[in-house]
């Protein structure tokens, strides 16, 4: 008879393998969604309100999260969160449109950061002493799923058209939601708190814990992070207007494979720092990322372009295992609601970045754009990094 450990991770495996399935899912329409009014607006405005939806909505997720993440059933949480990512996604498959597509955008925002933050909350209890290990499997399997997904984009669409891939992604989430109905795992140390408030304390906990210039870093680099949303359409397009789409999926696939190097290779390497640091990692990982997307757009070698889209991706990876680190180190009923506050600034400062890019950006002044919407949080990440050191 298997031991009760052995089910447990037995089903803690189902669930981030459901992850990757939906994640691929999400990573084709990352791809598909903004190429796809690109190509038939010739807009940035456009192009950028497709993420400006998309983040609006996920404000929203992170808003719900820091008023009720201390104290709603996670599980049941993230089961709704998947049949609202499900209906949206259906309905753009049957009914496409551009209407319809801002608002499913808008919903899938909504379901994404509820349940990305809720599941951040509940890790260490899903994983005890292999937090940390599954924080590096989690970065790397999302570096998985959106290299498949992302590579896919270019194949898809001349295949099933795009409302064969809102289908697929409208799949995906279904398979999730069914698996966590059908684990039986504890999402919680000791079950929802009683119904108080909690955001008066929340950013006393920030402040305790040492994240304010974590949150800070976070935000600038979401807000610099709008130039690629962007920018890489763009470029996808100029460099081959034919097929745009494998550019892009080309250059975000490179991306997801620095996302599953530095999960499964890389991080055994930076587990006693993460562990011991996690706020310098953190801040030294957004540099990298940084300068990552920047070469993406001022080498014009290929091979030191993809190189930079690998270096973003690593970056990226351990940026969000640390940042995810050091949130965890605070107790359970205390997670939901700063992971929720986490999304609200994170996805706040997307959209503001989409918001100015979208009305500024030409395509004759994409690589500088993204050097200076880069280059702020890089040298704030560097400045933080040096006092985070020092203290």
């Amino acid at each position: 008879m298997e031991s009760s450990g052995v089910v447990a991770r037995r089903q803690l495996g189902l669930l981030l393998g459901a992850k990757v399935v939906s994640d691929v899912g999400y990573a084709l329409d990352f791809v598909c969604l903004s190429i796809f009014v690109w190509e038939s607006s010739r807009s940035a405005l456009a192009t950028g309100l497709v993420s400006v939806s998309l983040y609006a909505g996920a404000i929203v997720g992170g808003r719900l999260g820091h008023a009720h993440g201390a104290r709603w059933d996670r599980r049941a949480v993230m089961i709704t969160a998947d049949l609202v990512r499900m209906a949206a996604l259906l309905t753009l498959a049957l009914l496409p449109g551009q209407p319809q597509l801002y608002v499913a955008v808008f919903l899938v925002g909504i379901g994404r950061s509820v349940f990305e933050g809720t599941l951040s909350a509940a890790t260490p209890v899903l994983a005890g002493e292999r937090t940390q290990l599954v924080n590096s499997v989690l970065a790397a399997l999302k570096g998985v799923a959106f290299m498949l997904g992302m590579s896919l984009s270019a194949l898809a669409v001349p295949l099933i058209g795009f409302q064969g891939v809102f289908a697929l992604d409208a799949a995906s989430y279904a398979l999730s939601a069914l698996v966590l109905v059908a684990i039986r795992v504890p999402f919680r140390e000791n079950g929802p708190t009683a119904d108080t408030t909690d955001k008066k304390v929340v950013w006393p906990a920030v402040v305790a814990a040492g994240l304010v210039p974590l949150f800070v870093v976070r935000c600038l680099d979401a807000f610099g992070s709008s130039s690629q949303h962007v920018g890489i359409p763009i470029l996808g397009s100029e460099l081959n207007p034919a097929t745009p789409t494998q550019v892009a999926g080309l250059i975000w696939g490179v991306w997801a494979a620095g996302l599953l190097l530095a999960g499964f290779v890389l991080r055994p390497l930076a587990t006693s720092l993460i562990a011991r640091a996690p706020g310098v990692v953190f801040c030294l990982a957004t540099i990298v990322m940084s300068l990552g997307f920047i070469g993406i757009f001022w080498f014009d070698d290929w091979g030191l372009r993809l190189a930079c889209a690998a270096l973003a991706g690593i970056g990226d990876a351990f940026s969000e295992v640390a940042f995810k680190q050091a949130v965890q180190r605070l107790p359970d009923e205390r997670r939901g609601p700063v992971f929720g506050l986490s999304q609200i600034v994170v996805n706040s400062g997307f959209m503001a970045g989409l918001l100015a890019t979208s009305l500024l950006l030409t395509p004759d002044i994409v690589p500088q754009w993204v050097l200076l919407l880069h280059g702020v949080p890089l040298v704030v990440a560097a400045v933080a990094a040096v006092r985070l050191r020092v203290r």
